[in-house]
């Protein structure tokens, strides 16, 4: 249990530092009359889902539904991160 714990630990802080970027990009774009791409539009949004789920399932102490949903998060965060240069 505390391994996977630390595991969404790990990859939500990554998230949220996609989250900042992602943030700080739509901003800029948004300047220029552009929109962020709805592919990492989805992205983020699989990210976030992902991960809220794995939250949930540690809460309710079912240590197999929070992996699953951490190895979906994974490729999302690293999508997004490669997205923005990280």
């Amino acid at each position: 249990m505390q391994e996977i714990r630390e595991s969404v630990a790990l990859v939500s802080v990554r998230a949220s530092g996609v989250r900042t970027g992602l943030q700080s990009l739509q901003r800029s774009q948004a300047a220029h009359g552009f929109g962020l791409r709805t592919d990492m539009q989805a992205a983020a949004e699989l990210m976030n889902t992902y991960l809220e789920g794995a939250e949930a399932a540690l809460n309710a102490r079912d240590v197999a539904q929070a992996k699953a949903f951490l190895e979906k998060a994974e490729p999302q965060v690293r999508k997004l991160e490669k997205f923005l240069g990280r």
